[in-house]
């Protein structure tokens, strides 16, 4: 994700263009593409502050919470294909049985088995 702009570079950009130098000479000056200098227009049109947006951080709720339970469950369920192994866990994806295993250091091969990782 990348890092926003610092507010003084923002306030002095925009004060740069307000007094009527052109945006593209301001892109040179403080090394901001014209790209973002339109976007911050923009949002200085909209909402009336300079201030950078308020990201939302996506983050999955994690399915496999009890890893204790999770070895158990390879360890009775590894010869099953990942995706089956997922149904039977429950309300997960094929990917996050996929997660899981990496995660308590099982990896998968071009065997039908779980082989245990030794390599660390």
């Amino acid at each position: 994700m990348a890092i926003a702009y610092s507010q003084d570079l923002r306030q002095r950009g925009l004060d740069l263009i307000v007094k009527g130098v052109s945006i593209s000479n301001v892109s040179q000056l403080l090394g901001v593409s014209r790209t973002t200098l339109y976007k911050w227009l923009q949002h200085l049109e909209k909402t009336g502050s300079n201030q950078p947006k308020n990201r939302k951080i996506n983050r999955h709720q994690a399915k496999i919470i009890d890893w204790d339970k999770f070895k158990k469950f390879v360890e009775l369920h590894g010869e099953k294909t990942q995706e089956e192994m997922a149904v039977l866990w429950g309300n997960c994806t094929r990917h996050t049985i996929s997660r899981g295993l990496k995660k308590i250091g099982y990896t998968r091969k071009k065997k039908p088995i779980v082989i245990k990782n030794a390599v660390k």
